[in-house]
């Protein structure tokens, strides 16, 4: 194997390939990267036998070949390389010689034998969605996967698409729920894809539709074990999650007895201020009491205490309620709108105002820009 790249190509395709990489592999060849230069170019692909990325950059090819090389030590010296030409040249017993100008590196590598297969990917079963709406859309619910559930369904995020073109997100880790949903000018057919993607390829699909411009698109598509998503020149892979995810309708409230409107720039400062006394470990909480023309954060803890509050127009009944500030801050980062609806006191059927405690219930959080129907249901704290 010989082949000659640019410095650039090779520090993008590693940076974006690595994701997927386990810091602590329990199969020690899944911390390497597995590098083909082929007729078409420079092929790097990465597995951590649940996720799998395959990427292809130009190369100057004069010997094809194979080997595997520890992922973390190339990305580190393709990035400390000067700005030139980067030569490979595969010796023996999977040893590869990487110069570039002055500077030489010699790393041992594993047969391209010992590394796992990765799924056949045909892009013509597949659908073309609108790369920058998925990535907003996968970012507003992203955050609220789980990260210490056992359940399987609840280690990703539920993805729907349905026959009239209508996708919807949906993420939550029992104490807060994400739903953003929105209707796509698809073409053709549509048959129904529901599946649960997993956090870790989420993330990637973020990662690889970064820099696309609003008109491009990207593949994706269900095959019988797992779920694709064709990105440029990359194919992601991900086994599907099993299990049943949660009946997310019930817990979206219909109708809220009360709501204010509230500036996201303001909203965000105070909560993160006010919640500078709490501590990580148990949760930095966060009381938003609800009153005449404001609507007032504070919190108190053995530290100290802190205030703040935000002039609002609201004239109705004060309301009391306290949320975990992380699920508040999460939301506001990625909201994407100048202003918020915050909906507090949901009401079942038959349920009148007043009747029961609102600081008890869910609040229902949702942008005040209504291009996608975005909604955040969060739980509350008792203070």
């Amino acid at each position: 194997m010989q082949f000659v790249i640019k410095k650039s190509d090779l520090v993008r395709e590693l940076q974006t390939v690595t994701g997927v990489v386990e810091k602590r592999a329990t199969v020690p060849i899944l911390a390497n990267l597995l590098i083909e230069a082929t007729k078409e170019g420079l092929q790097v692909g990465a597995s951590d036998l649940e996720v799998t990325i395959r990427g292809v950059a130009a190369a100057d090819v004069s010997k094809e070949g194979s080997v595997t090389l520890p992922a973390g030590k190339l990305y580190e010296i393709a990035r400390s390389l000067p700005d030139q030409d980067v030569q490979f040249k595969m010796n023996e017993r999977n040893q590869v010689t990487i110069r570039c100008g002055q500077t030489r590196f010699m790393i041992s590598g594993q047969p391209r034998d010992d590394f796992p297969s990765f799924p056949e990917v045909d892009e013509k079963n597949g659908v073309a969605l609108p790369g920058k709406l998925l990535q907003s859309m996968i970012e507003r619910v992203a955050f609220a996967i789980t990260t210490d559930d056992p359940r399987y369904a609840l280690q990703g995020a539920l993805f729907l698409l349905d026959k009239e073109g209508v996708l919807t997100l949906v993420a939550t880790d029992t104490h807060r729920l994400a739903y953003v949903s929105s209707k796509l000018d698809l073409k053709g057919k549509n048959e129904e894809i529901r599946v649960i993607i997993s956090r870790k390829a989420l993330s990637q699909v973020l990662k690889m539709t970064a820099d696309m411009d609003a008109d491009e698109t990207i593949v994706m598509g269900r095959e019988s074990t797992h779920i694709f998503f064709a990105i440029k020149d990359y194919k992601l892979t991900c086994n599907l999650l099993e299990g049943t995810f949660p009946n997310y309708e019930n817990v979206m409230p219909e109708n809220c007895a009360t709501e204010v409107t509230v500036p996201v720039d303001d909203l965000l400062a105070a909560a993160k201020r006010v919640s500078l006394l709490g501590s990580d470990q148990f949760g930095r909480a966060v009381q938003l009491e609800l009153g005449q023309g404001k609507l007032e954060l504070s919190s108190k803890t053995e530290v100290g205490e802190a205030q703040e509050t935000i002039p609002v127009e609201y004239d109705g009944d004060e309301i009391k309620i306290g949320f975990n500030a992380r699920y508040l801050i999460d939301f506001l980062n990625v909201v994407g709108s100048p202003a918020v609806k915050l909906e507090f006191n949901p009401l079942r059927d038959g349920e009148k105002p007043g009747e029961t405690n609102p600081g008890d219930k869910p609040g229902l959080f949702r942008p005040m820009d209504e291009g996608m129907d975005y909604r955040y249901v969060v739980m509350p704290m008792h203070l």
